[in-house]
């Protein structure tokens, strides 16, 4: 699976043709990796399986529409382990592990396709 879907980036750039619109949406993506990020990891820490799960469906919501679509399904994986309770805390912090590593390739790409516009 691709990083970046370029269906989606291609649908993007069709909606709104000016550049900034797309330099607008990966900046706000990368502010908002290191929030949610740190809400999933203080929700782990906490064992609050509904904020793990909150966190992780408003990453999973976000980082689709940028076409980040593994990433998207790594959130969905943790949002569903939210959702039951976090049986496995080991594996929901691999998840976030794994979420981190994909939101930062993720940003490295989108990051290069805004600048090569």
């Amino acid at each position: 699976m691709p990083t970046i879907d370029a269906k989606t980036i291609q649908e993007l750039k069709e909606l709104q043709p000016d550049p900034k619109f797309m330099v607008h949406l990966v900046n706000e993506f990368a502010k908002q990796i290191p929030e949610i990020t740190q809400a999933i990891q203080a929700g782990l820490k906490a064992k609050k399986a509904t904020e793990v799960a909150s966190a992780a469906h408003k990453f999973k919501s976000s980082s689709r529409q940028l076409g980040a679509l593994k990433l998207s399904e790594l959130c969905l994986q943790l949002e569903k382990a939210g959702k039951e309770g976090l049986p496995d805390f080991t594996q929901a912090e691999q998840w976030l592990a794994q979420i981190k590593l994909a939101s930062a390739e993720a940003l490295k790409e989108l990051k290069s396709i805004v600048s090569n516009k």
